[in-house]
């Protein structure tokens, strides 16, 4: 948050070495007691005998805590935003709720952990300290989640994917058609945005793939696989003057139509045009399908489309091309480096076909 520092910490025990088949004696008292070589024999299928796990998990040495997960949850909100009443919005709880669950952990631990500054909050030092632990906490959460979906395979669970206006409206269909037949009881959330912000999202977690055209943006972590390619054509309504050859300025009373932010459709159409791009007034909007529409109705409006969103309209003669040259636009499949959850792995591997 501008104004004030953000807490930033190594995570204590980060380092990732496992130390739960660890059991030490304590000093003065005995060590728990080996297992009789039949019990530590691995039952088929690769299991131990649950005498073997207790020796080796020892769960009777944890300490009970003296806290929920719902509080380290709802800590962790509170300390991302520095804000109790936005982290109460995304947990969907009161206020108050939100208070009470801070204060019970504070009462827990015999520690400050967040500190007022005006209307806002920030981690205490020793709420940085906590937040990295609990941190390790939900993360190791996420880790047993991911042995539960393993071991129960395919059957059940969400994946989510972002994508981009035309990628999700021309490409994305058949990937969820045949994941959808593959793999019926997974339910699959699909996220729209400009291609930037998809990678972003990938980037971030908040979607496991992507589907986006043109480039990836940014965000250098991120695998890239090319699934598709289209032509894109610069079109106009038929009565445009420059399909009749027109004067010397194809161009003049002419509008060009940016439909993704600009960052893709505006590069490729000050291709196609060259210089003359410069002398076109723009019109910005928000997706390939307004653009679409707008260039039907009216003579006057120059868009770069993608060829897969206008080949019934140029095939029938409600859009016609202004020039004959073309600009091959890439679509790509984006995810995180690493390996991920089996319902993940599959559906990129639908992506990718």
């Amino acid at each position: 948050m501008t104004g004030h520092r953000r807490g930033r910490s190594h995570l204590p025990g980060d380092d990732r070495n496992s130390r739960h088949d660890l059991v030490r004696p304590q000093k003065g008292r005995p060590g728990p007691r080996p297992a009789a070589p039949a019990d530590t024999t691995a039952q088929p299928g690769g299991a131990y005998s649950s005498a073997d796990l207790g020796v080796r998990l020892a769960t009777d040495s944890f300490v009970r805590p003296s806290f929920t997960l719902e509080q380290i949850r709802t800590f962790l909100a509170v300390a991302s935003r520095e804000h109790v009443t936005h982290a109460a919005r995304v947990l969907r709880l009161s206020q108050p709720a939100v208070t009470q669950q801070l204060q019970l952990l504070e009462r827990a631990l015999g520690v400050r952990l967040l500190e007022r500054v005006g209307r806002n909050v920030r981690l205490t030092n020793a709420g940085v300290e906590v937040a990295g632990a609990c941190l390790l906490v939900m993360r190791a959460l996420e880790g047993l989640e991911s042995v539960v979906h393993a071991v129960r395979g395919l059957d059940l669970g969400t994946v989510s994917v972002g994508a981009s206006p035309l990628a999700a409206s021309h490409f994305l269909s058949p990937i969820i058609s045949r994941f959808a037949v593959a793999y019926a009881r997974i339910d699959v959330v699909v996220a729209v945005s400009e291609a930037a912000e998809v990678c972003q999202q990938v980037a971030s977690g908040q979607v496991e793939c992507g589907l986006i055209e043109g480039s990836s943006g940014p965000e250098g972590n991120l695998v890239h696989t090319r699934v598709a390619t289209t032509e894109v054509v610069l079109v106009a309504h038929p009565s445009h003057v420059a399909r009749q050859g027109g004067p010397d300025d194809p161009l003049r009373d002419s509008r060009l139509v940016i439909w993704d932010g600009g960052t893709t459709s505006e590069s490729i159409a000050e291709r196609l045009l060259g210089p003359a791009a410069d002398r076109v007034p723009r019109l910005q909007i928000g997706s390939v399908e307004a653009a679409r529409t707008l260039v039907l109705g009216a003579p006057g409006f120059v868009a770069a489309m993608p060829f897969v969103a206008v080949r019934e309209d140029l095939e029938s003669g409600a859009l016609s091309r202004i020039c004959a040259r073309s600009v091959v636009l890439p679509i790509f499949a984006v995810r995180r480096e690493g390996t991920d959850s089996p319902a993940v792995e599959a559906l990129w591997q639908a992506m990718i076909r």
